[in-house]
Order: C-alpha cells, then structure tokens, then sequence
C-alpha cells in the first residue's frame, strides 16, 4: 500500500493553532504576549527554562516524539525514491515493489527497530498489527526497561517523589507555583528529613558491627538511594540491550501502514499550516530557523554548511518553496511531501565498489539530513503542543505522583462524605456533598479553570500561584519578591532535590553526543538517559560515601550541624530533606514579603499583556 496523505478538516483547531506558534515562539528564544503579539523572553525566563529541564519527563518526551519522526523522515525518504523508481519505469509500482521500497526496506525499519520507538510506539508492536513473536519479546523488554526507569526515578529523588506523593494525596491539584505549595515544602519537608535521618540512624546502627566500604556499612551502601537508582539505571540499559538483540526486522502489514501514513499525514499538516503563516514573511521565517536550531542554541541542530547565506536552513528553504497558498492543503500536502523527500536524499556508493568508509559516510549523512526534519517536525510535534499524556509516558514515579496519589485522595473524601453524611441529619450541617464536590473531577477542573479565566482577575490577583504567572500586574517590590521566591523554590526543586538528576543530565548528553559523533544511527535518549542514571547515581553514591565522610575526618568533626540536645536528631547535611527544609523558610518568608507588598503597592489590573519599550517584538498570525 502506497503511502495515503490525507488531509483533515478539524485537526488545526484554533488551540492547536496557538500551541503550535507559542512553541515555536519558546524554541527560538521568545514568548508569547497576547493575541498575535510575541516578545523576546529575558534572561531570568531563560535561565529558569534551564534550570527546569533537568526533569526527566523531558527526555521522556523527546524520546515519544522524536522516536516517530525519524521514522516519518525515513518514510518519506523512500517514498521519493518509489516515485523516482516509478518515473523511470514509467508504470506505478505493484504493491509489492513499493512496500519493498518503502515500507520493508532498511531505512526505515531500521527506524522503526530503534529502542525509543518499540518503546514509545505499543500500537506499532502489538499482535494485533501481525508483529512477529521476537518483536513482540523486544516490546516486552522496553517495557520491562520503562519500569525500571521508573523505579530509578523513585529512587533518583525520593524525597521529591515523598513529598509530591503526600502534597498530591493530601491535596490535589496544587500548582508548584502557588503559595499553597511553598507552604507544605515547609511543613512537610521537615518532616521527610527528620524521619529520613532517622532511618539512617537505624540502618547505622545495625550495620556498624559489618565490615565497610567507601566509608560505609555495606549494608547501608546497598540500601543508599544513589546506589539503588544506579543499578536500576545500568539493569533498565541492560534490558532495553535485549529489546535490540531481541528486534527483527518485518514486513510492515496494512494496518501498520495506515498508522505509519496516520502520522506522516498529520504532521505535513501541522508542519504547512505553520509554514503559510510565514511564508513571504522573513522576520517570521528567521524565527522558525532559530526554533529548529533549539531552545538554548548550545550545540547547533543544523551546521553552517546546511544553511544559506542568511542562516536559514535549506530544508526550511525547499518546504517554504514548495507550497502556494492558492492551492489546497492536501495539494500543498503532497507538494511538501515530494520537497522533503527530495531534500532527504543522499547519494549512495555504489554497493559493489563501496568502502567500509564510504558506506560509513552515507549512513551518517542519511542520518544528518533526517535530522533536519526532526528539527522541522519538533518545533509543531511537541509536547509542548499537545502532550498526549500517553500510558507509556507515565513511569512508575509518575503515576505513583500524578495518578495514584489523587485517586487516594478522591477516595478518602468519598470516604468521610458517609459519617458525614450522618452528621448532616444530627446537625442539620452540608458536610458531605462538599465533600463529595471536593473529589469530583469536573470540580477540580472548574477551579483550574477559575484561576485562567481573565474575568475573575480581580479575585485572583492576590494569590501566589496568579501573581507569579502575571508578574507584570504588580509593582515593583512586588516583582521583585515574587521573583525571588521563585528563584528560590526553582533552586531548591531543581539543584538540592536535583544532585542526581544533574549528575545524570551529564552523562546522558555525553553519551548522546558520543553516539550521535560516533554512531551511524540516531542515538536512542531512552538508552542514553539509562546511562546517564547509572553514572549519575554512582558518582553521587561516592561522593556520599567518600569524599563527605574524609572532609568530615579531617576537619575532626561529624557531618553534620550540632544540635545541642535541642532538636530529638541531628541534622546531616547530606540529607536532601533537611536542606530542602531549611531553604523553603526563606522561600515561604519572601512570598509573603510578596502577598503584602501586593497589598501596599496595590494590583494595577493591566490583564492584557504589553510589549514593554525597547524590547524586540513580532506578530504571528494565523
């Protein structure tokens, strides 16, 4: 079966619309103001879009979607080439040849074999698709890997896991960003660091009598949290070695074909409603170059000898070309189709006469110029767009956090509402149907809804979690607590809590770099993020059992900050819940500087945004 583009008429909704401009906005550097108007986004934005990213749902989702469109770009490849075999035959091709072609050839099952893609992709490797009983084990091994990415995860940050689990249980649907949530960081943080201490008091105490390593008991050492997601992280790399052991390749049956050509279709179509939008406009066009570059622009995506002479690149160049806006969006669709797979095409050596050398070149090329349409297709293929909140991106740590947690909470207030409703017939009180409307769904999304609703500005403009999103409504001291205290909540989410996952992010892009130099393939972020947790956690476990315990020696005193009997333990600062603690009084103490300083100055109700002058700014219509 042919490759089927088809066009649908609700797929660019407005919201998908925005979603889409807004991301390509973020990925050049820029943000969105209101209406059609973007700006340039400072150097605090910046620097806390930075310090954020060290989450690994982040590279979860790279991997989701990055995984589906290097094997969109290896699709359209050859279907070029089946066309070009077609003209040259001057007859179409019979089914067989172009699903030899196209879909059963090795470019693109060799995309479809990569380890992000059988993990992210279960509608693909499923039985009911025909798969073939070793691909079916390799799916079964990336998901045996995925739950022991989770477990990492658990284990990489359990005193954030804690926290998130108890803030979500006893509350749900608190925002990071309100002063509700710095509140219980201060009340429940203690709490997580004195009970961890204690632990580890008890775990000392009974393994002091047993021989030691790297300065501590063995048993201790095994049960430490870095030592634990480190072997978790090398196990889940292990099992995801086997699913590409396990995987073979096989011949793509119809129904794969329709979902595969589902995709390609739907991002053509993603990728030309943004593209008529700055077609002829070069302000417009600059800033979709510097999206498909990325967001921090550290590491180019694309090098200077794949951009014209005014930084654009030429795969941007050939699609803008290719389209006319007089024409039909699946006219335009099917043009844009034959301009990627033209731009997609590298000359391969003859096979016969080929070095090992000159076959190594052609697959690194191919592997460039494919990803040059990931760095197309992931400025509107996002999850920053339209996160599908899919099963297979939620691991374990996720769904114990963001599922389970809220279903306990729900539940015990469903619970309460029958006493309570017992109470109400006693004390003629009300007791249990807000109870009940407390764990509804459709009330918990009415309050989100409440806090976004621009009408109810002036009932929202003196809560924390408002005021931090529309800093530019308030004065000056105002912004500048509110500010701080983000500062501050950022540092304490994502550098004390974060030692792990720094550590990790450091090993995980140095594998990406070394296999995306290296390697003829894309490296796969799944097995490099395994990696980069086993290293990660290994490294921060010395550092725990060595060099802390040598300084401690040294100095001649203990680890940790004297108590003098007033406090039942003794604070170890090594205990990330302690020092979570102690920087979440100041943080809580500096947004209430920020609740009356709001108060003082007053709410100035400017609800639409402005450029402010001097700041460079563009429009984005659709």
């Amino acid at each position: 079966m042919t490759l089927q583009i088809t066009a649908s008429a609700n797929l660019i909704t407005p919201a998908l619309d925005r979603g889409m401009k807004n991301n390509i906005a973020r990925k050049s550097g820029n943000k969105h103001v209101s209406g059609d108007t973007y700006k340039k986004r400072t150097a605090w934005k910046k620097i806390c879009d930075f310090v954020g990213s060290t989450r690994a749902i982040n590279v979860v989702g790279k991997a989701h979607f990055e995984s589906k469109q290097y094997c969109e770009a290896a699709i359209l490849r050859k279907d070029f080439q089946a066309t070009q075999k077609s003209v040259g035959l001057g007859r179409d091709l019979t089914d067989e040849e172009y699903n030899d072609t196209v879909w059963n050839s090795d470019g693109v099952q060799n995309r479809l074999m990569r380890e992000d893609y059988i993990r992210y992709s279960p509608n693909y490797y499923n039985k009911e698709n025909g798969t073939t009983s070793r691909n079916l084990w390799a799916h079964r091994f990336s998901k045996v890997s995925h739950v022991l990415h989770g477990m990492c995860e658990m284990n990489a940050a359990p005193t954030g896991m804690t926290y998130n689990t108890m803030r979500n249980t006893g509350t749900s649907g608190v925002d990071e960003k309100s002063t509700k949530n710095k509140i219980l960081m201060f009340g429940l943080l203690g709490f997580i660091g004195v009970g961890t201490t204690e632990l580890l008091k008890c775990i000392r105490s009974a393994s002091e009598n047993t021989a030691t390593f790297l300065g501590q008991g063995i048993l201790g050492l095994l049960i430490a949290f870095p030592v634990v997601s480190s072997a978790l992280g090398f196990l889940g790399f292990c099992s995801g070695m086997a699913s590409q052991i396990a995987v073979q390749k096989h011949k793509v049956n119809p129904k794969q074909q329709k979902n595969l050509s589902k995709d390609v279709s739907e991002n053509l179509q993603k990728i030309l409603s943004q593209l008529k939008s700055i077609k002829d406009k070069p302000e417009l066009v600059k800033v979709m170059a510097q999206a498909m570059q990325g967001k921090h622009h550290i590491l180019k995506k694309i090098k200077t000898d794949s951009l014209d002479e005014h930084g654009i690149p030429h795969i941007l160049n050939n699609a803008l070309s290719a389209i006319d806006p007089a024409k039909s969006d699946l006219e335009n669709m099917h043009s844009l189709k034959t301009a990627l797979g033209e731009y997609l095409q590298v000359d391969k050596p003859p096979s016969e006469s080929a070095t090992l050398w000159a076959r190594y070149r052609y697959a690194k090329a191919v592997t460039t110029k494919e990803s040059h349409y990931v760095a197309l297709a992931s400025t509107i293929d996002h999850m920053e767009v339209a996160n599908p909140h899919a099963k297979a991106m939620k691991d374990a740590r996720r769904q114990t956090e963001e599922i389970l947690a809220p279903a306990i909470h729900n539940f015990a207030l469903k619970t309460l509402a029958y006493p309570a409703a017992l109470l109400d017939r006693v004390a003629n009180t009300n007791i249990a149907p807000t109870l009940r409307k407390w764990a509804s769904e459709d009330y918990q999304k009415a309050q989100i809804k409440k806090m976004n609703d621009p009408s109810r500005a002036s009932k929202n403009c003196f809560k924390g979690e408002y005021m931090a999103k529309n800093i530019h409504q308030y004065g000056p001291v105002t912004r500048a607590c509110i500010k701080i205290a983000e500062g501050m909540r950022l540092f304490n989410m994502n550098v004390v809590l974060a030692s792990n996952a720094n550590l990790s992010r450091i090993f995980n892009n140095m594998a990406l770099f070394i296999n995306n130099s290296v390697g003829t393939s894309p490296a796969s972020r799944s097995m490099c993020n395994s990696l980069g947790r086993f290293f990660g956690g290994a490294v921060l476990a010395i550092i725990f059992g060595t060099f802390i315990p040598i300084a401690a020696d040294a100095s001649g005193s203990p680890s940790t900050v004297s108590t003098n009997g007033n406090f039942p333990v003794d604070f170890s600062m090594t205990n990330i819940g302690i020092l979570m603690f102690l920087l979440s009084a100041p943080t809580l103490m500096v947004q209430g500087l920020a609740h009356l300083a709001a108060r003082v100055e007053g709410w100035n109700g400017n609800i639409n945004k402005t450029v402010p002058n001097g700041v460079p700014a563009f429009k984005f219509s659709r």
